[in-house]
């Protein structure tokens, strides 16, 4: 039996154990590595762009929006890093093709719905999808098969 990849799951995924919920935010099937990155990024720059607008650009009016402390908890300011990263792109590029699990996690306290302060942790995440190929078939013999 051989394993393959027949493709990359890629999820966005919300998590907060005091608020006891978990949001998926979006997923993805991708054919290649470099499209599942490519989707990690895009999802990247929707939470960054979500969770830690930049002051003076965006729906916000200027003044609206002040750079945060750079010592709280700032899961936006972390996805925007790794976005920047691109010699860390390539290391996961290659532990995707070498069919391993990568991922992008960041967290801090928000107020959930409304009603309650918790922390929320945010998940950028690809895995392969694995298929088992039987490769040890052998023929059956022709004078013992049903006719």
């Amino acid at each position: 039996m051989t394993t393959v990849h027949d493709g990359y799951w890629c999820e966005t995924m919300a998590r907060s154990p005091g608020a006891e919920g978990e949001w998926i935010l979006g997923g993805y099937r991708a054919g290649t590595p470099r499209l599942a990155l490519r989707w990690l990024r895009n999802q990247a720059r929707r939470l960054s762009d979500a969770l830690d607008p930049l002051p003076d650009r965006g729906p916000f009016p200027p003044g609206a929006v002040r750079p945060a402390d750079p010592r709280a908890p700032n899961p936006g300011r972390i996805f925007r890093e790794w976005l920047a990263d691109l010699r860390f792109h390539e290391v996961q590029l290659a532990a995707l093709a070498n069919g391993r699990h990568i991922s992008v996690n960041a967290g801090g306290p928000d107020r959930v719905w409304g009603w309650c302060d918790a922390d929320v942790f945010y998940s950028l995440s690809c895995r392969p999808i694995t298929l088992d190929v039987l490769t040890d078939r052998t023929e059956a013999d022709p004078q013992h098969a049903h006719p």
